[in-house]
């Protein structure tokens, strides 16, 4: 019987050990089509012009120690999501794409090659410069006297703005750590150094907002060095640059979310989240006027968690709750999410999801204006799939979830795709397939 009790108790304790099965959930979504395009991120932002899709590509590897030839840019049909056109993907060297801008016939990326490029609609060069490093997220657009720039950034810290129609340099940044290459210097030997080296500076798109007043927007950065950097559109020139010593009891930098700002002009204010350093989990918002001067820290009493890589404009989205700050940011309004936290095995209050990404586009449902959400991994469930929600940004309702054929990391994009009058969301997926599901919602309810 000793002997019998013994082999029980080993059991148990290795059935207690084995990995637990995966709950596998089916969608609630039709699917309009799916096409295999390679692995995408939370920066694989495509522009959508002319009913055809123009997206980026990582291939088979986030990290391209060997060649790829399944990078690039990807040109598609919206309708039917059939392959149009490659392009960008030559045989040579990490051509990874993320963020894609088109303007007018032209269409704009970086690579992991070190190159920034401007094609026709086609795919043909107009022009490319080198980089000091890779360029991870969507460049941005603005106009400066007359003429419409082109503003890239690349993760070693490098910030340059071009004539979108020439390519010719207007103006060029670079971080105050700034160690790579430069004009002039020895390409070759740059290249082979970046290859064992790593930087993450300028990752995110920047919040675009015209802080001094003199008619050019501006960039407001949060790097990923704990740094909040404010550059002046019009000249390039750094207007203001906080770090970690400027919030002595706080973590300055929480994520890599792009700063909220409200208001225009001079008497514009930039929020971002912060963390106390010695209670973890204690958060706040701090608030800047538009030269960097702090004014306020708000501590918030509902545990926020992690803030999503991706906002829509005019709102903080966490995984548990949204922020609304108001327009003299005398106080804010913190709407929790419905069901975003439950009670784990130690009996403590947890976040049912992690962080993740929201689609910049909001919806118009049921009442009031809502948010696309896909969270990377549920940590409530053991699902390898990424859930995906519609909730209201007003009442944080959940009005519908569903989940993934895989596990996300995509910035939902909407729209109508086949033209039936119903709205879409693009998503990639780590499957390598690039989705186009229906949300059946009217398309007269999409928000810009």
């Amino acid at each position: 019987m000793k002997h019998l009790f013994l082999i029980l108790a080993l059991i148990l304790t290795i059935s207690a050990s084995l990995p637990k099965k995966r709950e596998v959930h089916e969608s609630s979504l039709h699917q309009h089509w799916k096409i295999e395009i390679g692995f995408t991120s939370y920066r694989t932002i495509p522009a959508v012009v002319d009913q055809k899709i123009y997206i980026g590509s990582n291939g088979n590897h986030f990290r391209d120690y060997a060649l790829d030839d399944g990078n690039g840019v990807f040109l598609l049909h919206a309708a039917s999501g059939k392959i149009a056109a490659t392009f960008a993907n030559e045989q040579f060297g990490d051509m990874d794409v993320n963020g894609i801008l088109r303007l007018k016939d032209a269409i704009f990326f970086g690579n992991d090659n070190d190159e920034f490029i401007c094609t026709d609609k086609l795919g043909k060069i107009k022009w490319r410069v080198y980089t000091s490093g890779d360029v991870e997220h969507r460049p941005v657009s603005i106009q400066s006297e007359g003429q419409e720039l082109v503003v890239f950034a690349t993760e070693t810290g490098q910030l340059q703005a071009l004539n979108a129609k020439t390519g010719k340099e207007i103006w060029t940044y670079y971080y105050k750590d700034f160690d790579a290459w430069k004009p002039g210097d020895n390409r070759t030997l740059f290249k082979v150094k970046m290859h064992f080296t790593e930087g993450n500076i300028f990752f995110n798109e920047p919040s675009l907002s015209d802080l001094n007043g003199d008619g050019v927007k501006d960039l407001v950065y949060n790097t990923n060095w704990g740094d909040f950097t404010a550059i002046n559109g019009k000249t390039g020139n750094l207007l203001w640059d906080l770090d970690g010593n400027d919030l002595a009891d706080y973590y300055l930098n929480m994520g890599r979310e792009k700063p909220l700002i409200i208001g225009e002009g001079v008497k514009s204010q930039v929020l971002l989240l912060i963390r106390e350093k010695e209670e973890y989990t204690k958060q706040a918002i701090a608030i800047f006027n538009s030269k960097g001067k702090l004014i306020k820290i708000m501590p918030t009493e509902v545990p926020l968690g992690e803030t999503m890589l991706s906002q829509t404009d005019g709102f903080i989205i966490t995984n548990t709750a949204i922020i609304h700050p108001e327009t003299n940011s005398e106080d804010l309004k913190i709407v929790p999410i419905e069901d975003a936290q439950f009670l784990n095995e130690d009996g403590v209050l947890t976040s049912c999801y992690s962080g993740g990404q929201v689609a910049q586009k909001k919806v118009y449902y049921n009442g009031e204006t809502c948010a696309l959400i896909v969270y990377q991994y549920e940590l409530k469930s053991h699902s390898g799939q990424s859930p995906l929600l519609l909730v209201g940004l007003n009442s944080g309702k959940v009005h519908f979830k569903t989940y993934l054929p895989d596990r996300s990391e995509f910035t939902p994009y909407i729209s109508d795709f086949n033209q039936d009058g119903k709205l879409d969301a693009l998503i990639g997926c780590y499957d390598k397939y690039l989705y186009c599901f229906d949300l059946d919602i009217p398309s007269i309810l999409l928000i810009d």
